[in-house]
C-alpha cells in the first residue's frame, strides 16, 4: 500500500509493527509483510527494517504498542517461581564459591527453597486468561465508503448490507475482511459464501478470503483446502463454507459445524441470482440451527448490470428510497497507492475513448435499458473497400455436434475506431471434426479480403475439448486452446465485447447475425433482468470471445 496523508501509518507499516509485537525479529517481520523482501539477502532485509523502524511514525507506533503491552502485564505464579529460581541460582552460586574455601551452607539453600514455597502457597490461583481481542485498525484496511458499514457491523447491528460499484472499488475486500475479523473475535460464528456459479469459487471468493486472512496476519489460525474448498479455524472449528448457487435448493440441508452457526452470509455477484425470491431461499438455509437472538450479517456485493431495469439495480433504488444505508464506491475512492498504476491508466484510457463504457465498468453506473446484452451490435453488409481497411483478422472456434452447432468465425478489429467486425462464419450440426476441419481449411485458403490467404493463422478454440483441438492440428490447422480463467472468463469476455464502440456483423456470418442482436440477460420469475448470461444460443458469441482472447489480454486495446 502507498503512503497515507500526514504521519499516519500505511497498512503495511501497521502490519509490520503488529508482527514485531508478536515477537518476530526485524528480518522475519519485514519478510512477512513485504513479499518482495523474501527474495532479498538477509543483510539487505536487515538494513531496510532498520530504516523502517527509524521512521518517526513507525518508531512512535512501536513505542505505543510496547507501552500497551507493559501496562497489560501482571505478576503471575510463573513469574514468582522464576524469581525464586533466580534467587536460588544466585544463592547456589554464592554457596559454590564458599565451597572452594571448604564451607557449604546447606541451611541457606533450604531457606531459599522454603521461602519460595511459602510465597507460592500464599498467592491465589491464577485466573484463567481470557483470550485477547483480535484488533486491527480498519481505517488502514478498507476504503472510506465502507467505514460506516464496518462501524455498524462492529456494533453488532445485524441485517442486510449491500455494497456495489465498479471495478476495483474495494467492496469484496471490505466484506472478506469483515468476515475474517468477525470470526477471529467471535468463536461461535462461521460463514457461508455463495456465488451463482460454483466453478467461479476457486479463483474468486476463495482467493479473496485468503487475501483477507493474510492482510489480518492470521494465516496460522486457519487451515485452507481446495479439495474440498473450505477454510477452517484450527483452534475453534469455525469454517468458511463455499457454495455455488447453480441450484439453491441444494443449500437446504447446509448446517454450520459444531457449536457454530452461519452468522455471516456473503452473496457475491448478487445480480446474477434470479431475484430476491432466490436469495430468500438462501437466507432460510443459512439461518438454520442458530442460537436464539443470535445476530446475522448478510452481505451482498455486485457490479451494477448495464441495464437500469436489472432487479439488483432496482433493489438498490428501493433501499435508498426507504432510507436504508447502501454502500457504493468506485476506484477513485481508493487511497493513493492502493491500486496498480496500470489499472488507473486503463480506466483513464477508456474514459477518453468511450465515456459510457467507462461509467459502467469503472464507476459502476447503469447506462442502458432493457435486457439486451449487446446494444451496440448492428447487422449490415461490410463492403469490399471497408474490408480492405481491416488490417487485423482473428479466428475462433466453438465446438458442437448434435444439438449445439459447431461454429468457426473470422473477426476483424480496427483499434483506432474500437470497432469489431464479424466477417465470416461456418456453422452446422452433425459435423465431425474431420468434416469441419476440411471446411475451415478451405475457407482460410481463400484470399483474405483483397489480401493473401491465411491458412496458417492461429485459430483459438474452446479448450473444453482437447481431443478436438488435436484433431484440428492433425488436419493442418494451427489450433490453440483458449484461456478461460480470470480476465478470459465469460463475464470478462462479454464485458470486453460490450465496451467496443460498435460490433458490425456481416449477414454472411449468419449464426453471429442471429445471436448477437437477440442475446439477452436471463430474467427473474417476475420478468426483471438479472446479470446472468444464459448459456444458450451463444455459440458464435463464444467463438468470437475465443478469437479476441489475445486482444482481451492486451491492455493497449481499451
Amino acid at each position: 500500500m502507498g503512503s497515507m496523508k500526514g504521519d499516519a501509518l500505511t497498512q503495511k507499516q501497521e502490519m509490520y509493527c503488529q508482527a514485531r509485537m508478536r515477537g518476530l525479529s526485524q528480518r522475519r517481520a519485514y519478510r512477512e509483510v513485504y513479499e518482495n523482501a523474501r527474495r532479498m539477502k538477509d543483510a539487505t532485509v536487515d538494513s531496510r527494517a532498520c530504516v523502517l523502524e527509524a521512521k518517526p511514525q513507525v518508531n512512535k507506533r512501536l513505542a505505543e504498542l510496547r507501552r500497551a503491552a507493559a501496562a497489560a502485564a501482571t505478576k503471575t505464579r510463573a513469574e514468582v517461581i522464576a524469581g525464586m529460581s533466580e534467587a536460588f541460582d544466585k544463592s547456589l552460586a554464592n554457596l559454590v564459591y564458599k565451597t572452594d574455601f571448604g564451607a557449604i551452607d546447606k541451611g541457606a539453600i533450604s531457606g531459599v527453597s522454603q521461602l519460595g514455597k511459602t510465597l507460592v502457597d500464599l498467592l491465589p490461583e491464577d485466573a484463567p486468561e481470557e483470550p485477547d481481542a483480535f484488533v486491527r485498525d480498519f481505517s488502514l484496511l478498507v476504503a472510506d465508503p465502507f467505514i460506516p458499514a464496518h462501524r455498524a457491523v462492529s456494533a453488532g447491528l445485524g441485517g442486510d448490507y449491500w455494497a456495489y460499484g465498479g471495478r476495483a472499488s474495494g467492496k469484496s475486500s471490505w466484506i472478506s475482511l469483515e468476515i475474517a475479523y468477525g470470526m477471529l473475535n467471535n468463536h461461535d460464528r462461521s460463514a457461508l459464501v455463495m456465488v451463482k456459479t460454483g466453478k467461479d469459487i476457486r479463483e474468486g471468493v476463495y482467493e479473496q478470503m485468503l487475501w483477507a486472512i493474510r492482510m489480518l496476519g492470521a494465516e496460522d489460525e486457519f487451515e485452507c483446502t481446495v479439495s474440498p474448498i473450505r477454510i477452517r479455524r484450527r483452534s475453534t472449528g469455525q469454517v468458511v463454507t463455499f457454495r455455488g448457487g447453480d441450484n439453491t435448493a441444494k443449500t437446504k440441508a447446509i448446517k454450520a459445524p459444531g457449536d457454530t452457526y452461519y452468522a455471516y452470509l456473503w452473496i457475491e455477484e448478487a445480480d446474477q441470482f434470479a431475484g430476491m425470491a432466490e436469495l430468500r431461499r438462501v437466507y432460510q438455509s443459512a439461518t438454520r440451527g442458530a442460537p436464539e437472538g443470535a445476530p446475522f450479517f448478510r452481505f451482498h456485493s455486485f457490479n451494477p448490470p448495464r441495464t437500469r431495469d436489472s432487479w439488483a439495480n432496482r433493489k438498490i433504488e428501493e433501499l435508498r428510497a426507504a432510507g436504508t444505508p447502501v454502500y457504493r464506491a468506485n476506484y477513485t475512492d481508493m487511497p493513493d497507492g492502493w491500486l496498480p498504476a496500470q489499472l488507473i491508466e486503463d480506466a483513464e484510457a477508456l474514459k477518453a475513448a468511450d465515456e459510457e463504457a467507462y461509467r459502467h465498468e469503472y464507476l459502476g453506473e447503469p447506462v442502458g435499458w432493457g435486457n439486451e446484452v449487446f446494444p451496440r451490435a448492428v447487422v449490415r453488409e461490410v463492403g469490399e473497400e471497408e474490408r480492405r481497411r481491416i488490417r487485423m483478422c482473428l479466428y475462433g472456434v466453438d465446438w458442437g455436434f448434435a444439438r449445439d452447432p459447431f461454429c468457426w468465425v473470422k473477426v476483424g478489429y480496427v483499434p483506432a475506431t474500437r470497432t469489431l467486425y464479424v466477417l465470416d462464419c461456418i456453422s452446422g450440426t452433425g459435423l465431425t471434426n474431420p468434416e469441419s476441419a476440411e471446411l475451415v481449411l478451405a475457407r482460410m485458403k481463400e484470399p483474405a479480403d483483397g489480401g493473401d490467404p491465411e491458412p496458417f493463422a492461429p485459430v483459438v478454440c474452446d479448450s473444453a475439448e482437447p481431443k478436438s483441438v488435436e484433431d484440428f492440428r492433425q488436419a493442418g490447422i494451427r489450433a490453440q486452446e483458449a484461456p478461460k480463467q480470470g480476465a478470459f472468463g465469460v463475464r470478462s469476455g462479454v464485458r470486453w465485447l460490450q465496451n467496443r464502440a460498435a460490433i458490425v456483423i456481416d449477414p454472411r456470418a449468419a449464426l453471429a447475425a442471429s445471436e448477437f442482436p437477440s442475446y439477452a440477460y436471463a430474467l427473474t420469475p417476475d420478468g426483471e433482468p438479472t446479470g446472468t448470461l444464459p448459456d444458450l444460443d451463444n455459440h458464435a458469441i463464444d467463438a468470437v470471445r475465443y478469437a479476441v482472447a489475445t486482444l482481451i489480454a492486451d491492455r493497449k486495446m481499451v
